[in-house]
């Protein structure tokens, strides 16, 4: 088992047993539970945010406490149950896992947003070589750019894991999740972009990695994603010159002047949709020229737009027609 994997493991083991404090005295006593909160003696390299009896009440402090992580001294940092209101970006570390206490349980919210496309206007930044999993994040902020979670040059090893992420109220542009050249892994989780501004965007994959040869983008698994609301175009994933591996997915979105499910754009890259539903009011999936998207098993509301090039394989227009694509 790799890095990653291990730790991804550890980090639910630990955050299945945070679960079990909740249970019912019935139920608990039927499990072990390891005392993560209240006085009993703390344990290594795990960190413990807390309304009441953690070692911080800011998750922000918390993360920034850290200082000597690693591949071989990683960190957990356990966010109990609550609504954490963030007056600063959260700006993840590498090899320092964040793990809430339930998507429904454990919320990261605040008003923090401005001009640029970048993490000042995000409730957290993604790095590398570390999850964040099992919260939902939340950024309400009313300036002109809005962004729920922001990724930089992020690889393969960044993983955003069984999550929420809502963005909205951006006055020009609210995006739920914003990859700038990066790659991260994306699985389980539900993104919403949403308010009166002029785009609204799910999720937006903006160019490809590069290290060397090598070149990447994100990969997205069992995601339902929606943009909606916005007075100009509305998205639900927008891939700018990038490419990326998308199955599973729920992509939709409506309002405005224009919406489309998936919007391929620039660049010669090959984006691949598998077993996903895309539905936009202008059109489920657009492709435009240069670009050639790959889908196959999937049901796509309103049709299929743009100069690109579009490979269907066993798909259909969602009422029972086979998928007519170019």
């Amino acid at each position: 088992m790799n890095r990653q994997k291990r730790i991804t493991v550890f980090t639910f083991i630990v955050c299945f047993l945070i679960t079990c404090l909740a249970l019912p005295a019935s139920a608990a006593d039927k499990v072990v539970v390891i005392p993560l909160f209240g006085h009993g003696k703390p344990l290594k390299n795990i960190v413990t945010v807390a309304k009441a009896d953690g070692k911080f009440t800011d998750p922000v402090a918390a993360v920034n406490s850290i200082t000597d992580a690693s591949e071989n001294n990683p960190y957990l940092i356990v966010i109990g149950p609550g609504v954490y209101t963030l007056n600063q970006t959260l700006v993840m570390k590498p090899w320092v896992d964040i793990c809430g206490s339930g998507e429904n349980v454990t919320k990261l919210t605040g008003a923090i947003s401005g001009d640029n496309e970048d993490e000042s206007s995000a409730i957290v930044k993604i790095s590398n070589d570390a999850v964040l999993s099992e919260l939902t994040v939340e950024n309400y902020g009313t300036n002109s750019v809005t962004i729920g979670a922001y990724s930089s040059n992020a690889n393969g090893s960044a993983l955003l894991l069984k999550m929420k992420i809502i963005a909205r109220n951006g006055t020009y542009k609210t995006t739920g999740v914003y990859n700038r050249l990066s790659m991260p892994t994306m699985r389980d989780i539900t993104v919403a972009a949403y308010g009166s501004g002029l785009f609204n965007i799910g999720v937006y994959n903006f160019g490809e990695y590069v290290h060397g040869s090598f070149r990447g983008s994100p990969r997205m698994e069992q995601v339902t994603v929606t943009g909606f609301d916005g007075t100009g175009i509305n998205f639900g994933i927008y891939n700018y010159n990038c490419s990326g591996v998308m199955i599973d997915l729920d992509a939709t979105a409506y309002g405005g002047t224009e919406s489309y499910g998936i919007y391929n754009v620039n660049g010669s890259g090959s984006p691949i949709i598998r077993r996903s539903t895309l539905s936009g009011h202008t059109k489920g999936l657009y492709t435009g020229s240069g670009k050639t998207t790959r889908i196959s098993q999937s049901t796509v509301w309103w049709g299929v737009g743009g100069s690109g090039t579009t490979h269907c394989v066993a798909c259909d227009d969602g009422v029972g027609n086979p998928l007519i694509c170019h």
